[in-house]
């Protein structure tokens, strides 16, 4: 970001380039369809790029990034709520691991029912996911399927650390809650 604020539009094409898959997957665990987690990573790249003279040089541009994105997904969100948006897609979202019987990310499993039917477990995690208030599905999705720490978590959704541990804390038993009534009530 710092050379591209400069000019060098090259150098913005190698920071989208690095960025993109998990800028993708970051709509993914947002509960965006693959169709437009594509298209708010396009809009992030485009706010990015037309913002890039207001640049501040020295910046952590990843993190100018995911803030970008939070406000593009909090968008599609909102209009996905409007016309019935359907669950998580979490098939892509943590990459190989969640390939793995029972993964829906590095190292967080999700209780196994009656067997090993890795499509019901996910859809099972999708709903509950999706039964989360936004904040609580927002810091949830960022700390445990993205992997982010606290501090990029907060930097992202645009509060302290403290609000994010809050957000986690709550998020995780409310999850907990809705697996477990999504196992008892199939």
């Amino acid at each position: 970001m710092d050379k591209a604020s400069s000019g060098d539009d090259a150098a913005f094409g190698t920071l989208a380039m690095a960025v993109q898959d998990d800028l993708f997957r970051f709509g993914l665990a947002h509960s965006l369809r693959h169709a437009d987690a594509a298209e708010a990573v396009q809009e992030v790249f485009l706010r990015a790029y037309a913002a890039r003279k207001s640049w501040q040089v020295g910046g952590d541009a990843v993190s100018y990034l995911y803030g970008i994105a939070m406000n593009v997904v909090r968008e599609f969100v909102r209009r996905n709520r409007r016309r019935g948006a359907e669950g998580l897609e979490l098939d892509s979202l943590a990459g190989d691991d969640c390939n793995r019987p029972g993964a829906i990310g590095r190292g967080h499993e999700v209780p196994a029912g009656d067997g090993n039917d890795d499509a019901r477990r996910h859809d099972q995690l999708a709903r509950a996911m999706a039964g989360l208030p936004p904040r609580q599905q927002e810091a949830v999705a960022c700390r445990y399927l993205l992997q982010m720490d606290l501090r990029q978590t907060a930097d992202i959704m645009g509060c302290a650390e403290g609000t994010v541990k809050v957000a986690v804390f709550a998020g995780l038993a409310n999850l907990r809650k809705l697996l477990k009534k999504e196992l008892i009530e199939p």
